[in-house]
């Protein structure tokens, strides 16, 4: 059973997350991932992507249980499918925009920020990064996408306060584009203004935007990795 359903219609494709319950991402759903993104970005007839969760979240982030069964080696594995999954979204040339209807909690809530409009629905769900709460530190993929994303002052009160908020908080933030009722109508709107301009104009400038970003994550210190690792497995899973 694939956990990434892909729907083309009129040059748009709709990608969902769907892993009941709370459409956790486990290595298998960071590979169809990978795949998605990089087939999405090679396809001509495919002019943009909008991404949603099924069922109440987005996604509540990465599957804990999973990680807490990995010894050394296939943490390192799991390590290398979540940074080709994230960057393959971050790297994404086209129009991308992300429609936010329930949580979207650590992994879930970089997904998000990693498009170029997030539409945030108005309602009774949490939003944040508390990686830092349990122990786990951010990869420097998902580091960048949030830099890249956050203003200072919510890049700072997401990552070190480490908290969930609502929609409004993460919104008052800066975070997010819209805040309505609709956030699927908001993104399928964005992405039809934003596929019917020129392409080749919109991927420089995003290319622009993010080339910084891109340059840090393709450079990492050799000795990150096994600090990464080091500080994963000390966590106390729940």
């Amino acid at each position: 059973m694939r956990c990434v359903e892909v729907l083309i219609r009129d040059g748009m494709a709709e990608v969902t997350l769907n892993r009941p319950k709370v459409n956790a991402m486990n290595q298998a759903l960071l590979r169809e991932m990978t795949d998605v993104f990089g087939r999405l970005a090679e396809d001509d007839a495919v002019s943009g992507v909008l991404v949603r969760g099924a069922g109440q979240c987005l996604s509540a982030g990465l599957d804990l249980h999973e990680l807490a069964s990995l010894d050394r080696e296939r943490l390192s594995g799991f390590l290398d499918d979540f940074d080709a999954a994230f960057g393959a979204a971050f790297r994404f040339p086209k129009p991308f925009a992300a429609a936010v209807h329930g949580h979207a909690i650590a992994g879930g809530m970089i997904l998000a920020m990693c498009a170029d409009f997030i539409a945030l629905g108005a309602g009774d769900y949490k939003l944040g990064l508390p990686e830092l709460a349990v122990g786990i530190p951010f990869p420097r993929v998902a580091f960048e996408i949030v830099r890249a994303a956050a203003p200072p002052r919510a890049f700072r009160r997401l990552t070190f306060g480490a908290e969930l908020h609502s929609p409004a908080e993460v919104f008052e933030m800066g975070i997010g584009d819209t805040l309505s009722a609709e956030p699927l109508e908001d993104a399928r709107r964005f992405l039809a203004k934003m596929c019917g301009r020129p392409s080749a104009a919109f991927r420089f400038t995003k290319a622009s935007h993010r080339r910084e970003a891109w340059e840090r994550i393709a450079t990492p210190p050799p000795s990150e990795r096994e600090a990464l690792m080091d500080a994963l497995r000390a966590v106390k899973y729940g």
